[in-house]
Order: C-alpha cells, then structure tokens, then sequence
C-alpha cells in the first residue's frame, strides 16, 4: 500500500507574514523606548546642571558676614534678602531662571530661611524646578 501524505517543508506564506508582524512590533517598541530614554537622560543632565547653580547660590549665601566679625567682601546679614545677593549671572545666556528668597522668620529676626529655586523648560514645553531650602542664623559659631 502506497501512502498519500506530502511531507511538506519550510515555512508557508501566512507563517512568514505573521514572524513579520511580531519582529515589527518588537522593534517599533524598542524605537519608542529608546526616544523615552533620550527624554529622560536629557531631564537628568538638566537637573543635575539646575542643582549645581542651586548649590553654588546657597554656598553664596553661606558666605554672609555677621556685624560682629568684620569680614569684608561677603553678605551682611540684613541684606541677604536684597535681589543683587542672587547671582543672576551664573544663569544669563542660559534656559535656566533662578530665584531666590531670603525672608525672616515671624518668631525671630535672627533667623532667615533662604528658598533658592531653578527652573527650566524641557523640550515639551513643561516647567522643571530644583528647590533647595535652609536657615541661616544671624549668630555664628566663631560671634
């Protein structure tokens, strides 16, 4: 007795077709994931870039004199909250904006907390903020 079943062999058109399909979908979602990471490395080297200019501006007010020791060059106590203590300059011809507070504290005039904030646009438009914030005392260890 002879047999009639063909032993058939590769693939037939609908199989390639949907492998296709799968590999196409597979790399559409890798091309979306890659722009995805692109946005968000780009959001961190901006924060990281905000949070330095933060940093050098609170170290600028750290620096601040008491009437008591004399120092010359640096910021006075009662004039931390005056707007040429913010170093706009570390920001011009940049996308960045800083603003900084230095307001009294109501149950004391001996302590200032000092809110300095840098924001930026990222490249959809949305406003990004890195804000740091501490109190600075009129009296210093060394008065």
């Amino acid at each position: 007795m002879t047999s009639n079943i063909k032993i058939e062999k590769g693939f037939s058109l609908l199989e390639v077709v949907i492998a296709l399909g799968v590999l196409a979908v597979g790399v559409l979602g890798l091309v979306k994931m890659q722009a995805y990471m692109e946005v968000k490395a780009e959001n961190a080297l901006k924060t990281l870039d905000a949070l330095h200019i933060a940093e050098a501006q609170m170290e600028f007010y750290q620096t601040r004199a008491s009437n008591i020791s004399g120092a010359t060059g640096l910021i006075a106590f009662e004039s931390m909250a005056a707007p040429i203590n913010c170093l706009h300059s570390m920001v011009s011809g940049s996308n960045y904006t800083l603003t900084c507070d230095a307001d009294t504290l109501s149950l004391s005039d001996a302590l200032r907390i000092i809110n300095v904030t840098v924001s930026w646009r990222d490249r959809r438009g949305v406003s990004q903020a890195v804000s740091l914030k501490t109190a600075i005392s009129k009296y210093s260890e060394f008065d």
